[in-house]
């Protein structure tokens, strides 16, 4: 039996453990499968959209820690009003531990995040700031299948890092968007995703990329909100010479009046 003295450490980004947004949890069979299910630190099953179900990093652990025959570990819980992000890639490592080929770009463009093994070993989880037009599950890539979450659902905490992943969650907004992009109209040819390959955006190009970027989310039904999130950062990030955020807003309301035929 896993006693106290016997459990890992478990290491997380200090954005994460700051918040009140913490479970743990254990494996039940539900309707004749066997599922992750979440619990508070009082013992009863948690809810992903109730926050009086979650609670602190330091008292989940320490639940965890006096009851390890009782729990499988830790939880972190996406909320509306967080900045967090997660992508998580199942089945995404073959058995020697290497990148499977379909994944491989995906984690190349998310590196400089926060990335950690699934409980299975054979899966990873990475978290990013950012923002989705709604959350994204089971779109099968290869032999595995990604999920992408930013509320109303948890990702099991494990602590170990992958590879040399820093313990830092980054903003990859635009990055955020465009695999969403690809992932729902089923796009999903190769990596890095236009308008980014190439690196910088020459400055006679930038307003036509940009036009172009906002058609293509809006005619996926992308809100408002994410779809200039997603312009101001490649605006800042991408763009040889970033324009004003001024005029990447109002290039964002003319968009509007494109509608899916942009």
């Amino acid at each position: 039996m896993t006693t106290s003295a016997t459990l890992p450490e478990l290491t997380a980004p200090d954005d994460l453990i700051e918040r009140d947004q913490w479970v743990l949890w254990r494996r039940e069979v539900v309707a004749g499968r066997e599922t992750k299910v979440p619990y508070s630190a009082r013992g009863h099953r948690a809810s992903s959209t109730k926050p009086a179900d979650w609670g602190g990093f330091e008292k989940a652990l320490s639940v965890w820690r006096r009851h390890p025959e009782r729990y499988a570990g830790l939880g972190f819980v996406f909320a509306a009003d967080d900045p967090f992000v997660g992508i998580d890639l199942d089945d995404c490592l073959s058995a020697d531990g290497n990148v499977k080929s379909w994944a491989q770009g995906i984690i190349e463009r998310f590196s400089d995040t926060y990335t950690e093994f699934s409980p299975s070993g054979q899966g990873l989880k990475i978290w990013s700031k950012g923002r989705l037009p709604a959350n994204l599950a089971g779109v099968r890539l290869g032999d595995g299948q990604i999920e992408m979450y930013d509320r109303s659902r948890y990702f099991t905490v494990t602590g170990q890092v992958f590879r040399r992943a820093p313990l830092e969650v980054e903003d990859h907004t635009s990055d955020l968007l465009l695999l969403y992009d690809r992932l729902v109209g089923r796009k999903i040819k190769r990596w890095p995703l236009q308008p980014l390959k190439g690196g910088r955006i020459p400055y006679g190009q930038q307003h036509n990329t940009l036009v172009s970027l906002a058609g293509t989310l809006r005619a996926r039904n992308v809100c408002d909100e994410a779809i200039e999130a997603c312009l101001q950062m490649v605006n800042e990030r991408q763009c040889e010479r970033p324009g004003p955020r001024a005029h990447v807003s109002q290039l964002v309301r003319s968009s509007r009046k494109w509608g899916a035929t942009a």
